[in-house]
């Protein structure tokens, strides 16, 4: 026979005191399936600084959601990070696929981190102030039912960073990133000066050339000089 504390727990009372059948209640941060990416795509779209996924498992179906996602981000400065398993615990059959699709999210900007030991957990934090968590694996998840949680809380959103041990490999992922940065700004100022250095090489023999011509023509030089010292412009390295 059911008690009436059980009772309590999936009926209540109507206006007329009879037990009925409880609706599911309202909650404001609580999301299905079908709910969660329309709410999570507007956080990460309205990011400022950071996108942090922490998911353990990736599929070409999710990937055509965040092709288009990480393709805005790109215009932005936000940098994202993506937590998820390595290849080699995915069956063999899918394991080409998923390193595509993890290659290209890499391609668009995104900073990609193998975690080893089978994990299971699914996460992700906006700007470390908001915080998702729950069941759905948000790089893969197709037709499952699942349950997400969004918690507004800075406080709850770094207390899952420490928990999941993420600090020391974001400091890594920024490390890289600046780096990378910095490489190429390097570059674009070694090929600047390699730019000037051509053109004014390039104007010096211009002129140099008009002036020997001149000198040619005038019959004050001989040939053989001309193109001994043709000769040895050319093998200068000027690149």
């Amino acid at each position: 026979m059911t008690t009436k504390t059980q009772l309590h727990s999936i009926n209540v009372r109507d206006s007329t005191g009879q037990w009925v059948p409880r609706r599911n209640p309202v909650v404001d941060n609580l999301y299905n399936e079908t709910t969660f990416y329309t709410a999570f795509t507007k956080d990460v779209l309205e990011a400022k600084r950071e996108i942090i996924i922490y998911s353990p498992f990736v599929s070409k179906y999710r990937s055509d959601t965040f092709n288009h996602l990480l393709y805005k981000l790109s215009k932005t400065n936000v940098d994202i990070f993506i937590f998820t398993r390595p290849i080699e615990e995915y069956d063999r059959e899918q394991r080409n696929q998923v390193q595509k699709v993890l290659d290209h999210y890499e391609e668009m900007g995104a900073y990609i981190f193998y975690l080893n030991g089978s994990i299971h957990e699914k996460v992700a934090i906006i700007d470390r102030e908001i915080l998702w968590e729950g069941s759905l694996n948000i790089l893969s998840q197709r037709t499952s039912r699942e349950m997400m949680r969004r918690i507004d809380d800075e406080d709850s959103a770094l207390q899952v960073i420490r928990y999941l041990g993420l600090t020391r490999m974001l400091a890594e992922g920024y490390r890289q990133k600046y780096e990378k940065l910095y490489r190429s700004l390097m570059e674009g100022t070694r090929r600047k000066f390699q730019f000037s250095w051509r053109v004014v090489v390039a104007g010096l023999l211009a002129t140099v050339a008009v002036w020997w011509l001149f000198l040619l023509l005038s019959g004050i030089i001989p040939l053989k000089l001309v193109t001994g010292l043709i000769s040895i412009l050319q093998a200068l390295p000027l690149r």
